[in-house]
């Protein structure tokens, strides 16, 4: 490996930005692992940001981009140190309200997305209440063994909370099942997903409907489907 034996005399502040863009992404993993019943993917924590090793200059400019993070309940005295601009939370759902509590400035989470029920009833809104949060990605987890082909189903509440309104949530949220279509639904795709299942049950059981019904293709529609609303429609219709 090269050495660069000018790098000591460079500006400091050259150095710093050069030890500033020298900062890799990592996937930090937060909490406990679920119960090996549900044979979730739980990899292993990234190790520490090596620049807070590399010197001693490095470590004391860096180090105001890093906050020390407790990742484990089994070992309160197990940290890790997390740049919060770069890195990814790695938790399954139960962990939402302690990270929720303890870091606020979280930007990128990859959760494990175990009851898609259970999360839109106690847990969607903590992700609401994170001001600083850009992206989530939710693993969506069946029970071993089973294959769902409707799984987005249990996620088309929460997406509607979240982006069918006037005033959407600022992150941009995936869930992800590479186990059966539509493999991912997300702010762009989840009406459709939700109307071509409307379609096919219409075209499967027609007497179900009043004569003459239609299904839009406008994802800008106020009214989507039957007793479903944008956020805001009703009012500004009152107004």
């Amino acid at each position: 490996m090269l050495t660069f034996r000018c790098f000591p005399i460079l500006p400091v502040e050259l150095r710093q930005r050069i030890w500033e863009l020298s900062m890799e992404p990592r996937q930090v993993v937060y909490g406990k692992e679920p119960p090996s019943y549900y044979q979730c993917p739980w990899p292993s924590t990234a190790p520490p940001p090596p620049l807070l090793h590399t010197c001693g200059e490095s470590r004391a400019h860096l180090k105001r981009h890093y906050t020390k993070v407790l990742v484990t309940e089994k070992a309160p005295d197990k940290y890790t140190w997390v740049n919060f601009d770069i890195d990814t939370i790695y938790l399954a759902q139960h962990s939402l309200k302690k990270l929720h509590a303890e870091c606020p400035m979280v930007r990128k989470i990859v959760l494990l997305g175990i009851d898609s029920e259970m999360f839109f009833h106690y847990y969607h809104g903590l992700l609401w209440g994170m001001k600083h949060l850009e992206t989530v990605d939710i693993l969506h987890v069946e029970s071993p063994g089973t294959v769902d082909d409707e799984w987005w189903a249990g996620w088309d509440s929460m997406m509607e909370a979240y982006y069918f309104r006037d005033d959407p949530v600022p992150f941009y949220t995936r869930i992800l099942y590479p186990e059966c279509p539509p493999y991912e639904i997300n702010p762009d795709n989840y009406l459709k997903v939700e109307r071509d299942k409307r379609r096919k049950m219409l075209a499967e059981h027609p007497e179900w409907y009043e004569p003459g019904f239609e299904i839009s293709d406008d994802d800008d529609d106020d009214v989507c489907g039957p007793n479903r609303f944008r956020t805001g429609y009703r009012r500004r219709v009152e107004g």
